[in-house]
């Protein structure tokens, strides 16, 4: 499903999109996304933050409510790390600024597919446990961590590619900075920080290990939920 009120943009998407092999849906705004929910089973939605009307991070809100198994992937303009938090707390799986590169688009959509669960109703699984939605991670005994926004944006890359490596370069483009402008220490600080939270609250090493200076992994069986 792609909501996108810049017809251009949108159609160029949607050729993109159907060439891959997706089915789409397309609106330019929050009342013709209703009225295609209304019809259709929708797994993933492509929000423009800026769309007239109701905005992308009120229909994400929304969304998370109504249909907490639809997987929001956000398009905007706006790259500060203060909007990317903002889609995050608003329940966004993934967040993409524009101009798009179409195969970027293409491999985030693939990727966020292969984490659909065909068991929704069982959000509970071995391990650890983190919730978007809710922005906690649930320790394999059962004891809530509520997380930063900040938090949440390292934290999740290395859900996801867990048991892979997430490299520094990985952790500052989530956290919306540029490289060259990033101090690493400021990162280091922060992952120090989140790996002795997690250790604390489980009585036991950090699950969040250094991967040779290459970066970090998060060694453990752990489940994304929207």
């Amino acid at each position: 499903m792609l909501v996108e009120d810049n017809s251009d943009f949108r159609e160029e998407v949607q050729f993109h999109l159907q060439r891959a092999g997706h089915e789409i849906f397309i609106a330019a705004d929050g009342a013709g996304l209703d009225q295609v929910l209304a019809v259709h089973h929708i797994e993933i939605a492509v929000l423009d933050l800026g769309l007239p009307g109701e905005d992308g991070l009120s229909i994400t809100h929304r969304l998370r409510m109504s249909h907490p198994e639809i997987r929001i992937l956000m398009l905007t303009a706006r790259s500060s790390q203060h909007h990317r938090i903002s889609g995050l707390e608003k329940g966004a799986d993934a967040y993409l600024t524009k101009p798009v590169d179409m195969r970027e688009l293409c491999a985030v959509i693939e990727s966020i597919r292969r984490r659909i669960s065909p068991a929704v109703a069982d959000h509970r699984g071995p391990g650890w446990t983190l919730s978007l939605s809710t922005m906690t991670i649930m320790t394999p005994k059962g004891e809530p961590i509520t997380l930063t926004p900040t938090e949440m944006l390292l934290l999740r890359p290395l859900a996801e590619a867990a048991p892979d490596i997430v490299s520094r370069q990985q952790f500052v483009k989530a956290l919306g900075h540029r490289e060259e402008d990033y101090d690493y220490r400021r990162l280091e600080a922060v992952i120090s920080r989140l790996r002795r939270k997690i250790a604390t609250s489980d009585k036991e090493s950090s699950v969040i290990k250094p991967a040779r200076g290459r970066g970090y992994i998060f060694a453990a069986p752990i489940t994304v939920i929207p």
